[in-house]
């Protein structure tokens, strides 16, 4: 059994940033439905300076939280960065 390292975990695909933003059938973006442990874990596998990354931050913006305050509640519940 192989033990997943940071070097080897999670990378965010080209394609996920235009999965985020797709519509569902109820006709909201899918960024807006996603938890916030699952956007973090998105966010610490995008670059920084992606278009991940700045979809994240404005969606946390749009819900009246600065990003670091969302991302390091996260990173801290256990998130293993």
């Amino acid at each position: 059994m192989t033990k997943t390292t940071k070097k080897n975990a999670t990378k965010a695909k080209p394609e996920t940033h235009e999965w985020l933003m797709a519509t569902t059938r109820g006709g909201c973006k899918r960024i807006e439905n996603l938890g916030w442990k699952r956007m973090a874990k998105l966010y610490y596998a995008a670059k920084p300076g992606s278009a991940i990354r700045k979809a994240i931050n404005a969606e946390a913006r749009r819900c009246g939280y600065t990003p670091s305050t969302i991302l390091s509640i996260h990173a801290v519940a256990g998130l293993g960065v």
